[in-house]
C-alpha cells in the first residue's frame, strides 16, 4: 500500500526494491532452485493463460504508449465542466473565474490513516475561509490513496467518517503471513490480505459506486493508478466510467481488483489479474497521479487556453496529501543485507514521491511563467518529527495517531504549504506518542 511493512517478514519486499534488490531476489530464487533441484525461475507461468511472445509485449507497450490520449480526453471531459461552470457563474453575474480543484493522495500504507483524518480535520474549516475543502473536480490515488479517493470524491461528512473508522479499527487478518514457509516461491505471494479484502467488498459497494457515476456525470474525475508489470507501464483506472459499468451490469468484482491492485506491494500482497494481465502496486511507477507524464502543451492550463482562448484562465488549485514524511527519521541500520534492504525501500518510495511533488511545483511554475496561468500547489505531509508510538505495521494505536494528527492538522489551514517541503511539526500538535526526533 505504498510503504513497506515493517516486520519480521520484511524479507518480502526484495521484490519490486529496485535493480540491487532484483540482483539479490534472484540469486535468493537460484540457491532455493539448486537446493530443491527445481526450475523455480518463471515457476508462477502455470496462473497465466497462455505465454506472450517478447515482440507482443513490445506491441502492447505501443499500446500503453496511447494512454497519453486518453489522458487528452479525461482532462477534455475536465476542461468542459469548467466551461460549464464558467457559464454558470457569468450568468448569475459573477466576475471572478471559477476555481479547478484537484486533490492528491499519495500511497503510505497504513500511514493512510493520517490522509483520511485529515479530510475529516478540514471539514471543519469554515467554508469563507480561502483554505476550506472544495468539492474537488479531480480526486487521485495511488496505493493507500486508492482506498481513500472515492470517499473523498463523494465529500459529504458520512463518506469521510466512514473512511477515517476503517482506517481507526485495523483487524488482524488485514494481513497474513503464508505460514513458515511464506517465501517459497510457490506461493503468489508472502502474504495474503483476507481482512483488506473484505474491508473492500463491505465499503466499495454497487450503490456507494452508483454514487460516485452520478456525481461524476458532469466531468468530475476519479482516477487511481496500477503498475502492469509485464510491460512495465502504468495504468490509471477511470473510477467514474468503471462505476458507470458496475451501476449498468451490478458486476462489481472488477473495480475491487483494481482497488486492491493499487494498494498490492509486490511480492507481499497477492498480484490481480485485470484484463487478463498482471498489476500490483501504483506505487511501483508513480506514487502520486498529477500529470508528470503528460507534456506541457497538453497540461490542463493548456487544454484550455487552446480550447477557450477568449475567455479568463480559471485558478488552478492542487491539494497533495503525502501520507508519509519527507525525510525519514534517522535511525541507525543494523549491518546486515536484509536491515539494508528494507531501509533502501523505506528511503525509496519517500524519495521518488518528494521528487514527483518537485516536479508538480515546477510544471505550475512552467505554466505560470509561459501561460500566465494562475496555478497553486500546496502539500501537506506527516511532520519528520513524528515517530510512531508503536513501531508495527497495521497497529491500531500508531493508526490512531495518525488519525489524530491528520484530524488537528487538517483543522488548521497553517498546514498547508506553499513549497516543496514540510512546514508543520509534530511539536506543533499535542498527541500522546507524538514526539520530536
Amino acid at each position: 500500500m505504498g510503504q513497506p511493512m515493517r516486520t519480521r517478514t520484511s524479507l518480502i519486499f526484495l521484490v519490486g526494491a529496485g535493480l540491487g534488490a532484483a540482483v539479490a531476489s534472484r540469486r535468493l530464487l537460484s540457491l532455493v532452485g539448486a537446493i530443491t533441484e527445481r526450475p523455480l525461475w518463471g515457476y508462477g507461468a502455470s496462473l497465466r493463460s497462455s505465454q506472450v511472445a517478447p515482440e507482443d509485449h513490445l506491441r502492447r507497450r505501443s499500446t500503453a504508449d496511447e494512454q497519453s490520449e486518453a489522458a487528452r480526453e479525461l482532462l477534455g471531459r475536465l476542461v468542459e465542466r469548467i466551461k460549464s461552470r464558467y457559464d454558470q457563474d457569468a450568468a448569475s453575474g459573477r466576475k471572478e473565474p471559477p476555481a479547478v480543484d484537484i486533490l492528491v493522495i499519495s500511497g503510505g500504507g497504513d500511514w493512510g490513516a493520517f490522509g483520511a483524518g485529515f479530510l475529516k480535520g478540514w471539514q471543519k474549516v469554515p467554508s469563507y475561509h480561502p483554505l476550506a475543502k472544495p468539492e474537488f473536480d479531480a480526486v487521485t490515488g495511488v496505493s493507500t490513496g486508492t482506498l481513500i479517493a472515492p470517499f473523498a470524491f463523494l465529500g459529504d461528512e458520512q463518506s469521510i467518517e466512514q473512511i477515517v473508522n476503517m482506517y481507526r479499527n485495523p483487524k488482524k487478518d488485514w494481513v497474513k503471513q503464508r505460514g513458515y514457509l511464506y517465501f517459497l516461491p510457490d506461493n503468489i505471494s508472502f502474504a495474503k490480505v483476507p481482512g483488506l479484502e473484505r474491508e473492500i467488498r463491505d465499503h466499495i459497494t454497487v450503490d456507494m459506486l452508483r454514487r460516485i457515476a452520478k456525481a461524476g456525470a458532469d466531468g468530475r474525475l476519479l482516477l487511481v493508478n496500477t503498475t502492469e508489470l509485464d510491460v512495465g507501464q502504468p495504468r490509471v483506472f477511470d473510477l467514474v466510467a468503471e462505476a458507470q459499468r458496475v451501476a449498468d451490469s451490478g458486476q462489481i468484482e472488477r473495480v475491487h481488483n483494481i482497488i486492491l491492485a493499487s494498494a498490492g506491494i509486490p511480492g507481499a500482497f497477492p498480484f490481480r489479474m485485470i484484463d487478463g494481465e498482471l498489476y500490483v502496486d501504483g506505487g511501483v511507477t508513480g506514487n502520486i497521479i498529477y500529470g508528470g507524464r503528460i507534456a506541457e502543451e497538453d497540461s490542463l492550463p493548456a487544454l484550455w487556453q487552446k480550447a477557450y482562448p477568449n475567455h479568463g484562465d480559471p485558478k488552478f488549485r492542487f491539494w497533495v496529501i503525502f501520507n508519509n514524511q519527507f525525510r525519514p527519521v534517522p535511525k541507525p541500520v543494523a549491518p546486515n543485507w536484509l536491515a539494508v534492504v528494507q531501509r533502501s525501500l523505506e528511503t525509496t518510495t519517500r524519495a521518488a514521491t518528494a521528487t514527483a511533488v518537485r516536479h508538480l511545483f515546477a510544471m505550475a511554475e512552467i505554466s505560470r511563467l509561459k501561460r500566465k496561468a494562475d496555478v497553486e500547489v500546496r502539500i501537506v505531509s506527516i511532520p519528520g518529527d513524528w515517530l510512531p508510538p508503536v513501531p508495527a505495521i497495521f497497529n491500531k494505536e500508531t493508526m490512531n495517531n495518525l488519525a489524530d494528527l491528520g484530524e488537528k492538522m487538517g483543522a488548521d489551514p497553517a498546514s498547508w504549504s506553499s513549497e516543496p517541503r514540510e512546514s508543520y511539526t509534530a511539536q506543533h500538535v499535542s498527541l500522546a506518542g507524538t514526539k520530536p526526533s
